[in-house]
């Protein structure tokens, strides 16, 4: 794929994230798009940051050591995969956001890590919206009893939640996965505060869906790059 597909595919995100937005009354401009280089080249990742994406997102830690130094210009990279235990030293060094904070354990080994190398780390919670077993998350019932304590962690900048929408085709699923989500944005959002102001979800698939319940962080992957395995 060469750079004139990847901008032709960014510009119909972009045409389509435009129309959306109109449609709800919704700023443009406070929605950001995050293009998913998962099992994407750094080459290919380049040529998106040249066309006019800021900010990149990797599933796995090691993906991004491997693939960040040779991205340029430097994206502001997000990690949205789930962080395992013997990652997070790593994962606090190399990423700008850690968007999969799913438990008051990770927070406070992030926070610490965070201390230890003097940065304040920007993450943000994940909830599980679908209900799926498979899919990591904060239930929606009883995230409200950590968001208090993570915010408070030192070295850490707690300014968004981030979900997943059902892996399905139906799209009342989909909606009521967003919707759950938004409720629990919206409610955090009045326990934290100002700097709580980011919604992620939406991906290929359902980011014009997301979009109608409020998202203003798309992470779209395979309509800018193409299939990649077991992309979505």
């Amino acid at each position: 794929m060469d750079e004139g597909v990847i901008l032709a595919n960014l510009n119909e995100v972009r045409t389509r994230v435009g129309r959306r937005c109109q449609i709800n009354g919704i700023e443009r401009s406070s929605v950001t798009i995050l293009g998913v280089t998962k099992s994407v080249s750094a080459e290919m990742a380049s040529l998106a940051v040249k066309a006019g994406l800021t900010n990149l997102g990797e599933n796995k830690v090691q993906e991004g050591l491997e693939k960040m130094p040779f991205v340029k210009p430097r994206p502001r990279w997000h990690l949205i995969g789930h962080l395992q235990k013997n990652k997070i030293k790593r994962a606090a060094e190399i990423f700008d956001v850690i968007e999969s904070v799913d438990s008051l354990e990770l927070a406070g080994s992030i926070s610490n890590r965070a201390v230890e190398g003097g940065r304040r780390m920007e993450v943000y919670l994940q909830v599980n919206s679908s209900g799926e077993q498979t899919k990591h998350g904060f239930e929606p019932g009883i995230i409200f009893n950590y968001a208090d304590k993570i915010n408070e962690m030192p070295g850490l900048k707690l300014t968004g939640l981030m979900t997943l929408g059902p892996l399905t085709e139906d799209e009342d699923r989909i909606r009521g996965s967003f919707e759950l989500a938004k409720s629990v944005y919206d409610k955090l959002q009045s326990i934290l505060g100002s700097e709580f102001r980011i919604l992620s979800m939406g991906m290929s698939g359902d980011y014009e869906i997301a979009l109608d319940y409020g998202a203003n962080e798309l992470r779209i992957g395979t309509a800018i790059f193409g299939r990649r395995p077991t992309a979505r």
